[in-house]
C-alpha cells in the first residue's frame, strides 16, 4: 500500500477515489520498492471501491531521470492499463512493453513513468 504525505491528500467519494501528492519519495510512507529514490513530482489515485483495501486499484505517476532498474523487475508485453488515471499520466496505451515489478506494471515517456495495478496479463496475475 502507498500512502502519501504532504501538500494534498482528498477523498472524492463521488468517484470512489483517493488522490494524494508528494514532492519526493522520501516524503511517501510505504513507497513501493521498486520506485527510484530520485522519483518526484508524485501523483496517486486508489479505488476506494474494492472490499478489501489490498486489492484496491492503484495507478502512480511520477518523474524520475534514473527510471525503474529494482531487482525482480522484467520488461513483457503489455497487456493491461491502469484503471484509475491521473491527468499528466504517460499514455500507456502507445506503449509495446512495460516494465513488470510483481503487482505493478510501469510505462515511461521520457522520464515522466505511470504505474498500476492490478496488472492482470502483464505476467503477474
Amino acid at each position: 500500500m502507498v500512502s502519501l504525505t504532504g501538500c494534498s491528500a482528498l477523498s472524492d467519494t463521488l468517484h470512489d477515489e483517493v488522490t494524494g501528492h508528494a514532492e519526493t519519495r522520501a516524503d511517501l510512507t510505504n513507497a513501493p520498492e521498486w520506485m527510484p529514490s530520485d522519483a518526484t513530482d508524485i501523483t496517486s489515485v486508489t479505488g476506494t471501491g474494492a472490499e478489501d483495501a489490498s486489492e484496491a486499484p492503484k495507478t502512480i505517476v511520477f518523474t524520475s531521470p534514473a527510471g525503474v532498474a529494482a531487482d525482480g523487475c522484467d520488461t513483457v508485453p503489455r497487456k493491461s492499463a491502469p484503471v484509475m488515471t491521473v491527468p499528466e499520466a504517460p499514455d500507456v496505451y502507445a506503449a509495446d512493453t512495460v516494465v513488470r515489478c510483481g503487482d505493478w506494471s510501469l510505462a515511461a515517456k521520457g522520464h515522466r513513468w505511470v504505474a498500476w495495478t492490478p496488472n492482470t496479463g502483464d505476467g503477474a496475475s
